[in-house]
């Protein structure tokens, strides 16, 4: 009896050192390898290094079709959207958008408001897809996933009217971008963004930037208040 009440206890105390172990084991499996436990904090008000011509961070001008190359050759700084505070679209809101911008970060939703235009753009982390009809819009149709520690975000729908930086690159409907939000420390995120067009590049690019934590608030800004500055541009190239 004795040594029956002795295996019994034996039994239950390795129970309860493997216990935690198979918990873990099996909520990886349950989850996917590529997903992290808990995703990174990435709340906070942030700022990229200002890029107002994107093939410096390149090393040299993006691999142009004859058409993309031809609509550079004519592009000219009076005609900026943002001359006209039209919304600077997702990626030159944050490469280019001179102003900081807050993350809100949620299991199911993460969302970029910037100061540029007082604008906001929304990521869907919930699993969904894209849908199948998009109408373009200003910042496309986004949607994240977890890749381990980076939020992997692909969007698609962008409208062409934006451009991609401030010395002329633009961009055609067919824009996808693919960016990659890694929290290097807690001040520092590595941003990379892949840039596919087939109408203005002949294969896809990218660039990448640290994104770097600000001690402040966004503020309200739209450039029609008291905007004088479009007056006075003329035009360089003919």
């Amino acid at each position: 009896m004795k040594k029956t009440f002795r295996v019994a206890n034996v039994c239950a105390a390795f129970l309860f050192l493997i216990l935690p172990f198979a918990m873990a084991c099996g909520s990886r499996a349950a989850s996917g390898s590529s997903q992290a436990a808990t995703p990174p904090d990435l709340n906070g008000v942030w700022s990229a290094p200002f890029t107002p011509d994107i093939s410096k961070a390149l090393g040299h001008q993006p691999p142009f079709t004859a058409y993309g190359a031809s609509r550079f050759a004519k592009e000219d700084e009076i005609d900026d959207p943002l001359t006209k505070c039209l919304p600077i679209g997702p990626a030159r809101g944050i490469q280019a958008g001179l102003m900081p911008f807050q993350i809100v970060q949620t299991p199911s939703v993460f969302t970029i408001l910037f100061e540029n235009q007082h604008t906001f753009r929304i990521i869907h982390t919930d699993g969904r897809a894209h849908p199948k009809d998009l109408d373009p819009t200003w910042f496309g149709d986004s949607v994240g996933r977890w890749d381990g520690d980076t939020l992997v975000v692909d969007t698609v729908g962008l409208d062409d009217r934006t451009w991609l930086d401030t010395a002329g690159h633009e961009h055609s409907d067919q824009l996808h971008l693919v960016e990659r939000f890694l929290k290097a420390d807690n001040n520092t995120i590595k941003w990379t963004v892949t840039f596919e067009d087939p109408k203005y590049f002949t294969e896809s690019w990218s660039i990448t930037l640290p994104i770097t934590r600000q001690n402040t608030e966004i503020m309200s800004y739209s450039c029609e208040e008291n905007e004088k500055d479009r007056a006075h541009l003329r035009r360089a190239k003919k």
